[in-house]
């Protein structure tokens, strides 16, 4: 048995869970860690049903400064509380996972970025599946800040969690903010029909 990352996590990280082979990524939220268990929010769509197989094989990750990791977990206890938690025990070490090169559009839609405390309106500069970049009012911003992105693509609304991942000051005195997130399977997919119907659309000018 392996222990848990506590240097690479902390109380209240934003992480995710994958529940067996269903391949759905669901949010979740660091509660309580321990040497050898961590305590995590139970996810709102996924209940004990999920489990009824005797199933308790859970893939947790989450993102930090030197990319996504995830650690192989199992399932030990259901918490029954407010909010109904999960007790997860480790089984291997966690792995650092290479992200994979998505391909990147420019492209101006709005965002609203809901940070700590605030929301603040602004404009993509160019998006790709695995993270967007962002032009907002000059703002501070510390990196690894947890945000949550609130965007239509292609007529869809969806909301995407990620982390801050670099900002820089443009010359105009605005804030660019790249953001870097895993998206679930809904939204890859209308990120990944948009950013092809750009690139037609930019072939087809040539």
């Amino acid at each position: 048995m392996s222990g848990v990352s506590v240097d690479m996590l902390s109380l209240n990280a934003l992480v995710s869970l994958r529940i067996g082979d269903d391949g759905i990524d669901y949010p979740s939220r660091i509660e309580d860690l321990a040497t050898d268990t961590v305590i995590v929010a139970a996810p709102y769509h996924a209940n004990a049903a999920l489990f009824q197989s005797g199933d308790r094989a859970v893939q947790l990750s989450w993102v930090s400064q030197r990319g996504r990791y995830e650690q192989r977990c199992e399932l030990v206890e259901h918490i029954s509380s407010r909010p109904r938690l999960w007790r997860l025990r480790p089984l291997d070490s966690a792995v650092l996972i290479q992200r994979r090169r998505y391909v990147r559009a420019r492209t101006a839609v709005a965002v609203l970025l809901f940070l700590p405390g605030v929301v603040v309106p602004g404009t993509t500069i160019d998006i790709s599946e695995g993270g967007f970049r962002v032009r907002i009012p000059r703002r501070e911003i510390e990196e690894m800040t947890a945000t949550t992105i609130h965007v239509t693509i292609g007529g869809e609304p969806l909301e995407i969690q990620g982390h801050v991942v670099r900002t820089s000051v443009t010359e105009l005195g605005q804030t660019e903010v790249v953001i870097a997130f895993e998206a679930g399977r809904r939204e890859s997919d209308a990120i990944r029909r948009f950013v092809f119907e750009l690139q037609l659309r930019a072939r087809a000018a040539m």
